[in-house]
């Protein structure tokens, strides 16, 4: 059920304040920026309530984020613990295992069709789920500390592509704003994030645009990586520090309308061999509601999913898929 800010924070002040209060906090699957952000300064605000926390995931945090996050220490939790999720759209996104527990709190900016948990704070409107953390800080009366506005400034930064996602918004600049009041570094920050960029990153943009396919006079973009692209390049795996906002490369092209990006994953990957990403930069087309034809979801402007088949396959679905929309 959706509960307001206010009514969400009561009911988890009520519940940190419990005796023995414990917490486990999810991150979802092929975990991003905000995800990440998100869920460790949530560790330190429901810790600085009393409760003790453990933050966990199907997938390890991405080593460009790794020395924020080895700075939150983990407590031993017991089977009492309570779950709540972050910056999930649904169970799915928390995986197959952590997909089967039961969740007291989710709190979500996607904005979930199903119930997910018996206290919801999911909010659509915003640009990143940091956004909403730092508002439940805010309301919980929580100190934000350079640790904690670090960790939701990164988290806003990787979400919004340090501002530049069509989901940015008045609200995301105030946030941002409290956020270097706080104590956060934009530049520092901005620039390792979203400016600096390796030679293998390099390399594979370079490879990208290499195969890049332009569809229906340029309106539709599509590039594909594959596994062997990884491993000539030098690139470890799909969450390497290479591969943040990579999703993103494509909307550079000015004529696109729709940007479609297909990325190989090893044959037992649980959730399917590709992954795609789609972006609608047109408001004429919504990314969310092609991303669900396929089984997938996310925002309107920027969503996307997995599919059992090979690069090439689902390259060309989704590109015959789209071609029809834009006739």
């Amino acid at each position: 059920m959706y509960y307001s800010l206010s009514d969400f924070s009561d009911r988890l002040r009520i519940a940190c304040t419990a005796e023995n209060a414990q917490f486990f906090i999810v991150y979802h699957i092929n975990p991003d920026g905000d995800c990440i952000g998100s869920a460790y300064a949530l560790a330190l605000i429901l810790r600085e309530l009393g409760a003790k926390v453990c933050v966990c995931g199907r997938d390890s945090v991405p080593e460009q984020f790794r020395s924020m996050t080895a700075a939150v220490s983990m407590d031993s939790l017991d089977e009492s613990a309570q779950y709540i999720a972050v910056d999930c759209s649904d169970r799915s996104r928390t995986g197959q295992v952590l997909g089967t527990k039961q969740y007291a709190f989710w709190i979500d900016h996607h904005g979930a069709e199903n119930e997910q948990a018996a206290i919801e704070y999911v909010h659509p409107e915003r640009s990143a789920c940091s956004e909403l953390v730092l508002d439940l800080a805010e309301m919980l009366g929580v100190p934000i500390t350079k640790q904690l506005a670090d960790l939701l400034y990164t988290a806003l930064v990787t979400d919004t592509s340090c501002f530049r996602t069509s989901s940015t918004n008045e609200a995301s600049f105030l946030s941002a704003a409290r956020l270097i009041q706080a104590g956060a570094n934009p530049y520092e920050i901005g620039r390792k994030q979203t400016m600096i960029k390796s030679k293998e990153r390099i390399a594979l943009e370079s490879r990208i645009f290499s195969g890049l396919h332009e569809l229906c006079g340029g309106r539709l973009i599509t590039g594909m990586i594959t596994q062997k692209d990884l491993a000539e390049i030098g690139i470890a795996d799909q969450n390497a520090p290479a591969m943040q906002n990579i999703n993103n490369l494509l909307e550079i092209i000015g004529s696109a309308e729709l940007t479609v990006m297909v990325r190989e994953y090893p044959p037992e990957n649980p959730e399917g061999h590709s992954r795609f990403a789609v972006k609608a930069i047109s408001p004429l087309y919504s990314a969310k509601a092609i991303a669900k034809h396929f089984g997938g979801g996310g925002h309107i402007p920027a969503a996307g999913g997995f599919l059992k088949k090979s690069p090439e396959e689902t390259r060309a679905l989704l590109e015959d898929y789209c071609c029809k929309l834009l006739g």
